[in-house]
């Protein structure tokens, strides 16, 4: 399947890349918002541990040249030390998702839609596999997992499920031990393996950790003026990016009188947008139907 990227043109919108412009695509992925940016007459600066994303990023380069391009081989989590040398900038952009490509490849071990190894790292060259978490891991460790990663409505039985199933090799192995121990689900509704694979993926990944340290990085990245875009897929990543923008806000601060949530916070941010897609988006691109885009700027520094 085709990598649609999310949500573009209401990101476009927020994010107003143009020519004397600098957005970061933090979650470069196969590059469909990088091309969108590039289009519009931004210059882009990429992130992206994958390999593959690596070689996607390499034509890019190659296309538009390496003035208005840059890639840098990086988890997200790295963007403050990426950042260093180039200064603040107009744009940042955080796509949280896996792209098709990641999902459709059976060896990479993202989904149970075809059946592979229990991989899931995003930089398949170095890492904890799922299948070493999943055959590993104690119980109670399991159970955590299942329940902060993925909020899984039943972890304890899920875990319990998977104990008795080790080894699991694969990501059939894994999604028939979770569907013996849960309700079928009904027609048209998820797998029941589904948030076992989501907390699993962000666990091998350290995506929540991950997540933290780059918007903790956002006062320094961005400009006065520049916005933040952030698409979400899980309700935790969500409520992180959500808190995080509110404790950080300049209305936050007047309506409630407090001092800002993050102690080296230097400037203020502005609450922006909040999109979901819409119901022709989702027909169009049925992976859409879990996002969620949050935005803010940051403002400059007020005197007292």
């Amino acid at each position: 399947m085709e990598h649609v990227p999310v949500l573009l043109e209401a990101t476009m919108e927020i994010l107003q890349p143009a020519p004397g412009r600098t957005v970061i695509d933090a979650t470069f992925g196969r590059g469909g918002h990088s091309r969108a940016l590039l289009a519009r007459g931004a210059r882009v600066i990429a992130l992206d541990v994958d390999p593959e994303a690596e070689v996607e990023a390499k034509k890019l380069a190659t296309e538009v040249g390496t003035d208005r391009f840059c890639f840098h081989r990086a988890n997200f989590g790295q963007l403050a030390q990426v950042m260093e040398k180039e200064g603040p900038v107009d744009g940042l952009l955080l796509d949280l998702g896996i792209s098709s490509p990641q999902v459709d490849q059976a060896e990479r071990g993202f989904s149970f839609q075809q059946d592979g190894p229990l991989d899931m790292r995003m930089d398949p060259t170095t890492g904890t596999t799922a299948a070493d978490l999943v055959n590993n891991l104690s119980e109670p460790e399991l159970r955590g997992l299942l329940r902060e990663g993925g909020e899984d409505r039943d972890p304890g039985k899920i875990s319990r499920g998977i104990m008795r199933a080790r080894p699991l090799l694969t990501t059939g192995e894994l999604a028939t031990a979770v569907a013996r121990v849960t309700r079928q689900p009904r027609p048209g509704a998820k797998h029941p393996a589904t948030r076992t694979f989501l907390a699993l993926r962000r666990a091998v990944n350290r995506e929540g950790g991950t997540l933290d340290e780059v918007l903790a990085a956002v006062p320094k990245v961005l400009r006065p003026g520049g916005r933040l875009v952030v698409l979400t897929y899980h309700s935790a990543e969500d409520r992180a990016v959500k808190v995080w923008i509110r404790e950080h806000s300049e209305e936050e601060k007047r309506e409630m009188g407090m001092a800002f949530g993050h102690p080296n916070l230097e400037r203020w941010v502005k609450r922006l947008d909040e999109v979901v897609p819409t119901e022709e988006e989702i027909a169009m691109n049925p992976r859409a139907r879990s996002a969620r885009l949050r935005a803010a700027e940051r403002e400059k520094e007020r005197s007292t």
